[in-house]
């Protein structure tokens, strides 16, 4: 009995010894795993952007810590993000139009990877109406001329044979939250909104006629960084982009934990997240890039305010050089 008692304390205290001796290890384990990882300072226009899905998806996942990175999604708006990509104090800029347009008049920035070529606006009107045809010589509200909701609308209109020019009234009336109250009050007939705004209104009675983004090929989502940074960080670009494709594989693959992913961290409610999947689906490009065509509207639109733009090619708004070799690397 004695010795029994003897060997178990003697037991006890050799562990007792060897955690002493294994945490000073453990902790200087940690801490090396800590000081691994490499800051990248990323840009996005909300926290809860469904834009930007790919890239809250990759930090939701963990996939950026996978690849070493210290992942800062910091919220700025667009034109910020660009002076910081230019500075060098952010990495990416997930506002690729943006990135588009400024490349277009010759800032040394370049798109790396683009999520979809398609918005998730919808055409949302007053109750009584049930198509889109049916709002011939009726007033459409836009955030501003010229923006994405403007360009949705234009070419929604057009694809169903209503020229937006002679048989439509646009109207810019700024924000979401400006026209969804004008469409309730009858100040116009309907508007382009967003997915969750499209929502709201749907709950104050309004009926969302359709998905414009799938009428109208656009930059929607992605990367873009500095031609700077491309060259002088390099592998931190190149893992922190990893992270961010690798969540491609997933949304294509895996329904239900992207829909987890649209109610955990973007808010959706359960009832909501398969209808923004398949539409998500809709404009998603798996491969990560953009038909150089479909640059083309968003091109031209910055080049029309410019008095003397240089001449840069549409091949010169993008380099996939890190996308290349990303994908090369997971075959």
């Amino acid at each position: 009995m004695n010795r029994a008692r003897t060997k178990n304390t003697n037991l006890r205290r050799i562990l007792a010894v060897l955690l002493l001796m294994l945490t000073p290890l453990a902790l200087r384990d940690r801490q090396a795993l800590g000081q691994s990882l490499k800051p990248a300072v990323l840009s996005l226009s909300s926290p809860k952007e469904i834009s930007a899905a790919p890239l809250l998806f990759a930090r939701y996942l963990g996939y950026f810590k996978d690849e070493g990175i210290d992942a800062k999604l910091v919220v700025m708006s667009s034109d910020i993000a660009m002076k910081g990509l230019l500075t060098g104090d952010v990495d990416f800029a997930s506002s690729v139009s943006s990135v588009v347009k400024a490349a277009a008049l010759g800032v040394p920035v370049k798109t790396v990877i683009n999520y979809f070529n398609g918005s998730f606006f919808y055409l949302v009107s007053k109750p009584e109406f049930t198509r889109i045809e049916q709002l011939r010589n009726k007033v459409i509200a836009i955030s501003r001329y010229g923006s994405a909701t403007d360009l949705d609308a234009r070419a929604a209109f057009r694809h169903f044979g209503i020229d937006p020019g002679k048989d439509i009234t646009i109207l810019a009336v700024g924000g979401g939250t400006a026209r969804i109250a004008g469409l309730i009050s009858g100040r116009f007939d309907a508007t382009i909104l967003n997915v969750l705004e499209r929502i709201a209104a749907e709950k104050a009675g309004m009926r969302a006629l359709l998905l414009t983004g799938q009428y109208v090929k656009q930059p929607v989502g992605g990367l873009g960084t500095s031609v700077q940074q491309l060259s002088e960080r390099r592998d931190v670009l190149r893992r922190s982009l990893k992270a961010t494709y690798r969540t491609f594989a997933v949304m294509r693959s895996d329904r239900a934990k992207t829909k987890a992913f649209l109610v955990d961290a973007l808010d959706v409610k359960p009832e909501h997240a398969d209808g923004i999947y398949e539409d998500m689906m809709k404009v998603f490009l798996p491969g990560g890039k953009i038909d150089l065509k479909d640059l083309a509207e968003t091109y031209a639109d910055a080049r029309k305010s410019a008095p003397k733009p240089v001449q840069i090619p549409l091949a010169g708004l993008v380099d996939y050089s890190l996308l290349d070799e990303i994908q090369s690397s997971l075959k």
